[in-house]
């Protein structure tokens, strides 16, 4: 019983057998030609023809890596440091405003009397 995958398969496994018979002619070459001193050149030439038959058998093993994903960062805190500052400000002005309209620090004359302000702004002797 034959399928269209392991079609595929046996295929895919002849070439890759034809493939590494066909590399390992060519290296076989190129250590003949290193036994009989042969030209570097025609070495080089079975050398590579050897290295392109094996990358013809195995692609995935000769393409470049695929990029990976950058990693994902964490989203940066929001930052309320003037937020913060602004709060602070507008407490303290708040507070000094109270003082002033409401407390102890408003309105002089409700609770000095003339006296008091000349005895206090009077130069010591």
């Amino acid at each position: 019983m034959t399928t269209p995958e392991f079609n595929e398969r046996q295929k895919r496994y002849r070439h890759i057998a034809k493939s590494l018979e066909s590399a390992s002619q060519e290296y076989e070459s190129a250590a003949l030609g290193l036994e009989q001193g042969i030209s570097e050149e025609h070495i080089h030439r079975h050398v590579k023809n050897g290295n392109a038959a094996l990358e013809s058998a195995f692609p995935e093993l000769f393409a470049p890596p695929k990029p990976s994903a950058p990693p994902k960062l964490a989203p940066a805190p929001r930052d309320y440091t003037n937020l913060k500052v602004l709060l602070i400000a507008l407490l303290v002005l708040g507070l000094l405003y109270a003082f002033v309209a409401f407390g102890p620090t408003g309105d002089l004359t409700k609770t000095w009397m003339l006296q008091d302000l000349q005895k206090n702004v009077a130069y010591p002797k």
